[in-house]
């Protein structure tokens, strides 16, 4: 895919925004709107999105390994990236801030964005789907672990249960036994199982329009963590992801789908995840939130350019 072409594709989900900017500028949306529009898309959209993007997919055994690779490397290169994170900030004196800018870091925006940003690029290419949704199941159980306590550094703040009670995670567990077992869900069920999904995209980027009308416009670009953050997420973690795949490929050869998924899915923007966490815990919401909005503008950039080098992978 051209840089054009995917940079159309993702100016087309930036711009999604620009309904809840508006909307709470005029005061149409009330001050916690943000928060009530999340708790839908975390308990409603995004459960159905992992359900409908498994559904009626035709599974074959041979696909075994190379979700076992997705999962294995989803673990790897989350790590990989905190640890880089972790030194970038390490001589950061503000906690509370360097906690939030870690998190900011490596937790991506995989669910919410990554799944409909893979069926714009490949549409079609159920397999780019299916990997995505894997790499969702260790996103999900590293950031109720590892995301809670780069966060708030307590380890007491762990749910371990919160690993597999997650409702995408659930939604994926109810999901797989129809597909390992190839059960056609009937139309009638599926549409609005996809209605609901399709909910997701649009309903997270009203979201971040709200959170950034809600913010004063110096405190998005003042903050040199900010632009660290963005540099972390939106080239680091992409390409050192590739860099390790690579490497991988060398002497256990991968496929190629499963390099250029990874790839993609570590070039999203910052998830969420870090600032509800910070508004959870008590973290440093603003630093979270400046980090999430200015990732997400920029990567209408970055991400059509790390496209171009999925043209030689």
């Amino acid at each position: 895919m051209n840089f054009l072409a995917t940079f159309i594709n993702v100016v087309t989900i930036v711009v999604l925004a620009v309904p809840g900017f508006v909307l709470r500028k005029c005061k149409l949306f009330p001050e916690k709107a943000a928060s009530v529009l999340a708790v839908l898309l975390l308990y409603v959209s995004q459960p159905f999105l992992m359900m409908s993007s498994i559904f009626n997919k035709p599974f074959d055994p041979a696909m075994l390994p190379n979700f076992a690779w997705v999962l294995g490397f989803a673990v790897v290169l989350q790590l990989a990236v905190y640890f880089v994170s972790l030194l970038c900030f390490s001589r950061d004196k503000n906690e509370a801030a360097r906690r939030a800018a870690v998190a900011s870091s490596y937790l991506g925006n995989v669910g919410f964005m990554g799944i409909p940003v893979m069926e714009m690029l490949f549409p079609g290419n159920d397999e780019m789907i299916l990997y995505t949704v894997v790499y969702n199941i260790a996103f999900n159980a590293m950031t109720w672990t590892l995301g809670v306590y780069a966060i708030t550094g307590e380890k007491k703040r762990i749910n371990p249960l919160k690993i597999l009670l997650n409702p995408p995670t659930i939604a994926v567990i109810i999901a797989l036994p129809f597909f390992f077992c190839n059960v056609a869900i009937p139309e009638q069920v599926m549409t609005p199982i996809s209605y609901l999904g399709d909910m997701t995209l649009p309903l997270s980027m009203i979201i971040l329009g709200v959170r950034l009308a809600d913010m004063h416009p110096l405190r998005l670009v003042n903050d040199v963590r900010v632009y660290v953050v963005a540099a972390l997420k939106l080239i680091v973690s992409p390409l050192l992801s590739l860099g390790i795949m690579l490497l991988v490929d060398l002497a256990f050869p991968l496929n190629r789908f499963v390099i250029i998924a990874l790839f993609i899915i570590g070039a999203m923007p910052t998830a969420s995840s870090a600032l509800n966490f910070a508004e959870m815990f008590g973290g440093d919401r603003e630093t979270a939130a400046a980090s999430t909005l200015m990732n997400t503008l920029l990567c209408i950039l970055t991400i059509p350019v790390l496209m171009l080098l999925c043209e030689v992978l």
